[in-house]
């Protein structure tokens, strides 16, 4: 549980709680997490302290918002090669949550991944 007078912040200790649940299996790949007033509610915590913690969790690869749902722990699977030919370049994009790989082929057209998804690979 969440102990208010702990040292740790209420955001961090909700974090590891969730992590932990995820770890566990209690959420796997796809499943969706209660709401953010559910768990505000549930471990009498702000919404700032909630979000902030989904926040860490969405950091880490763990979870992602999807539009409509909510948060929804991710499927980090195996990652899988992506080929890279002559002219080819590949850029990371750092932002909020997981940084992304960006790769733009030779005829301009772009394609973008999750950094923990894939495996670059020369021809």
């Amino acid at each position: 549980m969440i102990d208010p007078h702990a040292d740790r912040a209420l955001f961090r200790q909700l974090a590891d709680l969730l992590r932990d649940r995820i770890a566990a299996g209690e959420f796997e790949a796809g499943d969706q997490l209660p709401s953010e007033a559910a768990l505000g509610q549930h471990y009498d915590l702000a919404r700032t302290a909630v979000r902030a913690a989904l926040g860490v969790l969405r950091g880490e690869g763990l979870v992602e918002p999807v539009r409509g749902l909510g948060w929804v722990v991710r499927d980090r699977g195996e990652p899988r090669p992506v080929r890279l030919r002559r002219g080819d370049e590949a850029t990371v994009r750092l932002g909020e949550g997981l940084p992304q790989v960006v790769v733009t082929r030779t005829d301009g057209t772009t394609e973008q991944y999750p950094a923990d998804t894939v495996i670059l690979r020369g021809t």
